[in-house]
């Protein structure tokens, strides 16, 4: 991402009318993923457009130009990613957020000199980049990969989407307009294919990032 973002960074530095600053900050600003730059005492000196809305859904704080919190990580909380940064080591920590309890992770590294330099921020300034899950998109990829894996069927691999989109078998047998055994047997056919002792460890394995349940 850095390399990428590196390289954008140059290519707007190249352009007539463009300051160091001015570039810098303008590719961040652009980035999908939220991103923050301070201090090792938290005090902001940077956020783009994607971590603004984080601030106001109130999925992080921010007062008197400090960041105050992160999801579930407070001041206090944030204060170990940003030593380790500080002292030039990348970490990562995961987040939750309320009230719809969705999760992703806190990525904290070093700002690259040539970045803090061309931006006129401090040497020890922090790059914070926000990932947020995306368990929807995820659960689709991991479905088709274990289809292709395992050769599912066509409907094997629907009945394996309803399943892991929270129907329970009755409720998927209803909706697919079939009888209570044929969804049953779908069930038993997906279990021996991929090798799943059981169903919910196969549906475990949908809504997660674990390896293949064999």
């Amino acid at each position: 991402m850095l390399t990428a973002f590196q390289t954008h960074s140059a290519d707007h530095r190249s352009q007539a009318g463009f300051t160091p600053a001015d570039s810098t900050c303008q590719v961040l600003a652009a980035l999908p993923q939220p991103m923050l730059v301070v201090r090792p005492d938290r005090r902001l000196l940077f956020r783009n457009r994607s971590a603004e809305s984080l601030l106001r859904d109130r999925r992080a704080e921010v007062s008197a130009d400090h960041l105050m919190q992160i999801g579930q990580l407070d001041a206090a909380r944030l204060e170990p990613p940003l030593r380790l940064a500080q002292a030039g080591s990348t970490s990562y920590v995961g987040l939750w957020f309320t009230p719809q309890i969705s999760t992703g992770w806190l990525h904290s590294m070093p700002l690259p000199e040539d970045l803090a330099a061309g931006a006129g921020w401090p040497a020890d300034a922090v790059l914070l980049v926000i990932h947020l899950d995306q368990p929807t998109l995820t659960q689709a990829a991991r479905i088709d990969a274990l289809a292709r894996h395992s050769r599912l069927s066509a409907t094997e691999r629907h009945v394996l989407m309803l399943l892991g989109d929270g129907m329970t078998v009755e409720i998927a047998a209803a909706h697919l307009g079939v009888c209570l055994s044929t969804l049953r047997s779908h069930v038993r056919n997906l279990l021996g294919k991929t090798q799943a002792s059981s169903l919910m460890q196969l549906l475990r394995w949908v809504g997660s990032g674990q390896a293949l349940p064999h």
